[in-house]
């Protein structure tokens, strides 16, 4: 029985909590994971609405964190 499949799954977790950074405005502290969109720009996406499989930004999927965070409410 070989086990190495549960050793790239998770291996494929800790990089995915890795990329997992906080938001730093004062009050938020969300979990977020930074994005580049089709465009080239940089945007922040709730790190609960993303898989530990994704790569790419998905607008259907992910929710951008500006449009939610706590500061800009």
């Amino acid at each position: 029985m070989s086990f190495e499949h549960l050793a790239d799954d998770e291996g494929a977790a800790a990089a995915h909590e890795r990329r997992i950074k906080r938001c730093k405005l004062r009050g938020c502290n969300a979990r977020i994971i930074w994005f580049r969109t089709q465009a080239g720009k940089n945007v922040a996406v709730d790190a609960d609405t993303v898989e530990v499989s994704d790569q790419e930004y998905d607008y259907v999927r992910h929710t951008c964190h500006f449009g939610v965070c706590k500061r800009s409410l």
